[in-house]
């Protein structure tokens, strides 16, 4: 019988990160039962963000007012008719309430560990999960791609 290979200290990190993602999951899904209109989506937004604050501090990486706004943005933006119509119809009657929560916890807890697994890669390649200013982004690009075409 062959002896388990010990885990590297980036395995072990990126193991207790994945149950930081699967733990904020979970309360971005629950968060989508509380019955008072908007409440329930601002709920799984800081769900969201402290799970970021979380992930960043777990690789030592700065979380501030810029990276929190640009993960509220995102999350905002990922809005799409489909979920906030499935958010809608959980008000329209007491019947709808419930046939409209799944669909909206489904959707909350899928973009909340896309969004987390999205961070999670950020932060094992670059560090942060803001994005790189323009003056960055050009000194990091290689030359040939800063030179224009002839």
């Amino acid at each position: 019988m062959k002896a388990p290979i010990p885990l590297t200290r980036a395995a072990l990190r990126r193991q207790h990160a994945q149950d930081v993602i699967l733990r904020h999951t979970s309360l971005a899904g629950a968060s989508m039962v509380i019955p008072v209109p908007l409440l329930d989506m601002a709920t799984a937004l800081t769900v969201q963000v402290r799970m970021a604050k979380k992930l960043c501090v777990l690789y030592g990486a700065e979380f501030n007012r810029t990276a929190a706004r640009g993960i509220i943005t995102g999350a905002l933006g990922s809005l799409s008719p489909d979920s906030v119509t499935a958010t809608a119809l959980r008000y329209l009657s007491f019947a709808s309430y419930f046939t409209g929560t799944l669909p909206s916890a489904g959707l909350s807890a899928a973009y909340t560990y896309v969004l987390g697994e999205l961070l999670l890669e950020r932060l094992i390649a670059g560090g942060r999960i803001d994005l790189p200013s323009p003056r960055e982004s050009k000194s990091s690009a290689p030359p040939a791609l800063l030179r224009a075409p002839a």
